[in-house]
């Protein structure tokens, strides 16, 4: 399979980067980043496109922003209404999830060329067409006020929480990624559109095919259900960074049995070459 590039040619909008331990690099030429992992000894696929946005970009009174957009996303496109249940009679198993700096969307399925092309389709059209509307964030007020009560009875929560906040006084770092309960309930739906219009385009998201998968099929499908999705003319702002203090230390003393010691050492981004 890493021999593909050399022996059959790519669609026109791809181009190839490196491969390195069975992991293959393309591009589109709208900007999105595409990771294959072929693996024929599965019976499985995967597919993960995680979008470069996290809790780390939202505005001041606006946390939870992140995590709220991926509640919505699952809502639905004028294509695709029931997003869950189209996926749940395919025998997928969805999910999502919300960080500082990154949200991500995944589901592994029965590899078959049908659930593939599907759920590439569905991805490409929710990128652009999720409806993210008025009525849809109302009912999941509901579903993130139990998330955040989860939150507030985790004894291990609350103290990574704490640790961050100490680490990261004036930074989203250190901030709960699902946000203040006054925030998340006075969001306006304007905000959240133009959060998703902003952030979720092809140029800030890495798509990423594994499992039992045919690499020329699987990047002939990405280019029909991705390669029209126009490359954004809006730039994106870099994220400041701060200089941390050499050291600092906090203590939470809540009632009850559970003792935790947190510690936490800053060092270097994954990406960084350092």
């Amino acid at each position: 399979m890493a021999g593909f590039a050399q022996t059959q040619k790519l669609p026109g909008d791809i181009t190839k980067g490196p491969t390195l331990g069975g992991i293959s690099e393309y591009g589109l030429k709208n900007g999105l980043k595409i990771l294959l992992i072929p693996d024929q000894s599965r019976q499985n696929a995967t597919v993960n496109i995680v979008y470069h946005v996290g809790s780390r970009h939202e505005g001041y009174g606006e946390t939870g922003m992140a995590h709220l957009l991926e509640h919505l996303v699952f809502k639905g496109t004028p294509k695709y209404g029931n997003i869950p249940g189209e996926m749940t009679k395919r025998g997928m198993a969805p999910n999502g999830t919300t960080s500082f700096d990154r949200t991500n969307y995944f589901a592994t399925f029965p590899a078959t060329g049908d659930n593939l092309e599907f759920y590439l389709d569905m991805e490409a059209d929710r990128m652009i067409n999720s409806f993210i509307a008025r009525k849809d964030l109302d009912s999941e007020f509901s579903v993130v006020r139990n998330e955040m009560e989860n939150g507030e009875n985790s004894p291990s929560r609350i103290a990574v929480q704490k640790l961050m906040a100490s680490a990261f006084e004036w930074h989203n770092y250190g901030k709960s990624t699902i946000g203040a309960r006054s925030d998340v309930e006075n969001v306006k739906i304007e905000n959240l559109q133009a959060f998703y219009r902003k952030y979720y385009q092809p140029d800030n998201a890495t798509l990423i095919v594994g499992g039992k998968i045919e690499e020329a099929k699987t990047l002939e499908l990405i280019s029909q259900k991705f390669g029209s999705i126009p490359k954004p003319t809006r730039t994106l702002e870099p994220t400041w960074i701060m200089n941390l203090p050499r050291r600092r230390k906090t203590s939470y003393g809540p009632q009850g049995w559970w003792r935790a010691v947190c510690f936490g050492w800053v060092s270097y981004p994954a990406c960084s070459r350092s």
